[in-house]
């Protein structure tokens, strides 16, 4: 990945893993850019474990640089960890904050799929 910073993990005062970057670390807080949420659940269908990831604020909701999505909490409320965190996990990270550019690019014509003829008759 492009981004060399590790990403660290901290249960929240709801009981949520939370993984991000941390920023900045005071004594009493801790500020984390683009956080993403991890819940693991059982899948009803089989009982296996399920591992979900989704942003702690989605990108969609935040109004000019979507990098500047820090959050800061207090350390007398959260848990802190010093984990390392495994590459399966911190791709999906790096997915939901970088997520790849879908569709055609500015300098890339579409293809055109031509349905009907200039006669109007089915093309073939």
């Amino acid at each position: 990945m492009s981004d060399t910073k590790e990403i660290s993990a901290i249960v929240d005062t709801v009981g949520r893993t939370v993984i991000g970057i941390v920023t900045e670390e005071t004594k009493t807080t801790v500020t984390i850019n683009n956080p993403v949420i991890v819940s693991v659940q059982p899948d009803p269908t089989n009982g296996q474990l399920q591992v979900q990831t989704f942003p702690y604020l989605f990108m969609e909701f935040i109004d000019g640089d979507k990098t500047q999505n820090e959050w800061t909490f207090t350390k007398s409320a959260i848990a802190t960890s010093t984990v390392k965190l495994n590459a399966q996990i911190t791709n999906q990270y790096h997915a939901i904050n970088n997520p790849a550019a879908a569709g055609v690019s500015a300098d890339e014509e579409p293809e055109v799929i031509q349905l009907f003829g200039a006669d109007g008759e089915e093309a073939e």
